[in-house]
């Protein structure tokens, strides 16, 4: 990436992107520029409630979320517990969750699309990066350069 501070500062960016690989340069981009950055590893997910749980864990949401699309959602718009001045998810590993339960996966993306674009509004940042292989086949725009 050509200018990775330039875009990760634009809250205008926010959205679901296919993550290229690797990712290092860019995660230490948005750390030092003051962005949450959190690792949601799939390996081995193949429904709704594993994945909430591996949410739960990897993005630290408080003992009190609900395990369900409503609260995944919430807690994607409020991040009180995890003041930044922006949000990367990095998604790896989850192409059996979007083999075994398409219809949850697919809801899925639009959570996390639904978060960008409420972020975008807030005017911070918030990107889900999707690997090869959590992508389910899916076109995703890609990051620039």
């Amino acid at each position: 990436m050509k200018d990775p501070a330039g875009f990760l500062l634009d809250s205008a960016n926010s959205g679901v992107y296919a993550a290229s690989t690797p990712v290092t340069a860019l995660r230490q981009e948005a750390v030092a520029r003051g962005l949450a950055w959190f690792d949601l590893d799939l390996q081995g997910v193949t429904d709704k409630l594993e994945l909430l749980g591996r949410c739960q864990t990897a993005l630290g949401l408080p003992p009190s979320f609900g395990h369900n699309w409503d609260a995944l959602a919430d807690c994607l718009g409020d991040f009180s517990w995890q003041p930044a001045r922006g949000y990367v998810v990095h998604c790896r590993n989850g192409d059996a969750f979007a083999h075994a339960a398409p219809a949850e996966f697919a809801t899925w993306l639009e959570i996390l699309a639904g978060a960008a674009t409420y972020w975008q509004m807030q005017d911070k940042m918030f990107v889900a990066l999707l690997d090869a292989k959590t992508r389910g086949g899916r076109k995703l725009k890609t990051l620039p350069g």
